[in-house]
């Protein structure tokens, strides 16, 4: 989809993309004035692999205080973005033949990273009626002597719920008895708009020594392309991610590193600059939320945190659509709108869910009032 967009772009056509699941601010100034102090400083060389042990530990502290738990530099790794940490923390743990449980919706690289650790994805279905939560029955149903490991997305891509905490201590319950580990993946934990959002290490801390927490810069500080990201959790799984880091990528680049210090230090100027970019994205959420109920046929859950909505398109499928044209699945839809209205969406198909287009709001209000009005005549009967 992302290579099709830029071709049509290319060719002049116009397109309004909300497929790519990325801030549209500039990262923050002061992050950027670190950058380039690092230049002016030459701090271009090798880092140990894993990263600076002063980043890390930056990372560590900032554990610590989401957490109430302790941790160290020891029990963190820097990474070329969340996802290669999540690929590490595959690699690492899991043997041919170990259960991954993922519930669906899920994001996009979850099922093939396990299977490139040669484990066997457990997709979990959940529905809009549990808000694409994962029910503690559900979890229990699926947990067998092989399940190594769990995935959870909190606030989740691509639907945006965010698990409450009483939602994340029955999971807990039922995970307790096993030895299953919890990879957390909480890269949206600053994009959160009721001020609900709660951590799985907050529930349950008996887990420490079984979680990993994913997270990174991408999200929180628009910096995508600046590719940090961490894991945090038990030394024994950080040593085994870091072993294979040092014979893949070793670590991310050393400016990026380096930059990275100011965005993960306590700072009220980047708090502000964060707390204004959140500000955004909730008044762009609604006004999604508005024009996507101007849609017949399409319905969508309020989202309660990252930067997507996740509508249901079921009742566009298998109708006659403009120009006569119907559309059996998700993903024809979203093939009919990128060559048709020149938007791009990205099918649910793509999650394991279809019946549903994720759409990112990362946008100024123009482009996603123009984006929506292409949507909605696209769709016109």
């Amino acid at each position: 989809m992302v290579g099709r967009v830029a071709q049509m772009r290319k060719e002049g056509i116009s397109v309004i993309s909300f497929a790519q699941g990325e801030p549209d601010f500039a990262t923050p100034a002061p992050i950027k004035a670190a950058a380039v102090e690092a230049l002016e400083q030459n701090i271009t060389r090798y880092t140990p692999a894993g990263g600076m042990p002063e980043l890390r530990q930056a990372v560590a502290e900032q554990l610590s205080r989401d957490t109430g738990l302790s941790y160290t530099f020891k029990q963190v790794t820097v990474t070329s973005g969340a996802k290669e940490a999540l690929y590490l923390a595959l690699q690492a743990i899991c043997d041919a033949g170990d259960e991954v449980i993922i519930p669906a919706p899920y994001w996009v690289s979850y099922v093939e990273q396990a299977r490139l650790a040669y484990a066997t994805p457990v997709i979990i279905d959940t529905d809009e009626a549990s808000n694409f939560k994962l029910k503690p029955e559900q979890l229990a149903a699926a947990l067998t002597p092989r399940t190594r490991m769990v995935i959870l997305c909190s606030p989740s891509n691509p639907t945006g719920m965010v698990y409450t905490a009483d939602e994340l201590q029955a999971l807990a319950e039922v995970l307790r008895p096993s030895s299953a580990i919890v990879i957390t993946d909480e890269i949206y934990d600053h994009i959160c708009y009721n001020n609900n959002f709660c951590r799985w290490l907050q529930v349950a801390p008996d887990f420490a020594e079984r979680t990993l927490v994913i997270n990174g810069a991408s999200k929180t500080f628009a910096m995508t392309g600046w590719r940090i990201g961490y894991a945090g959790g038990p030394v024994a799984y950080i040593e085994g991610m870091r072993s294979i880091q040092s014979h893949s990528t070793t670590h991310p680049a050393s400016i990026a590193q380096y930059a990275s210090l100011k965005a993960f230090r306590p700072s009220d100027e980047l708090d502000a600059i964060v707390a204004h970019m959140k500000t955004a994205f909730q008044e762009r959420r609604d006004l999604m939320l508005e024009e996507l109920a101007q849609i017949p046929g399409v319905s969508c859950l309020v989202p309660d945190g990252a930067f997507y909505v996740f509508p249901n398109i079921t009742g566009l499928l298998n109708q006659p659509l403009r120009d006569g044209v119907t559309c059996a699945t998700s993903k024809a839809l979203a093939e009919y709108l990128l060559e048709k209205a020149h938007i791009a969406v990205v099918f649910g198909e793509a999650f394991g869910t279809p019946g549903y287009v994720r759409l990112s709001y990362a946008q100024d209000n123009a482009s996603l009032r123009e984006g929506m009005r292409r949507f909605r005549e696209a769709v016109a009967r």
